[in-house]
């Protein structure tokens, strides 16, 4: 902190004013290096690329419905 009142006496500015532009310049860096969600770039790629849904072997499966007993995240 006492850096920050230093720097700010040296620029001639108010402690507060530094504190909103050096918040102001860290977020414009952290949006500038953003991009889309990681596993968009994955998409085609991988083992599984050539496989289609009807090559899961799910298609002849007789057991519980979808969800069934799920207990999830549920307190025990």
């Amino acid at each position: 902190m006492k850096k920050a009142k230093i720097k700010a006496v040296r620029e001639g500015i108010t402690l507060k004013k530094l504190l909103i532009n050096s918040l102001e310049k860290e977020l414009a860096d952290t949006n500038e290096g953003r991009q889309d969600a990681p596993w968009k770039s994955l998409r085609g790629q991988g083992s599984a690329d050539s496989l289609s849904a009807e090559e899961s072997g799910f298609d002849d499966y007789s057991g519980p419905g979808y969800f069934h007993a799920n207990q999830v995240n549920e307190p025990d």
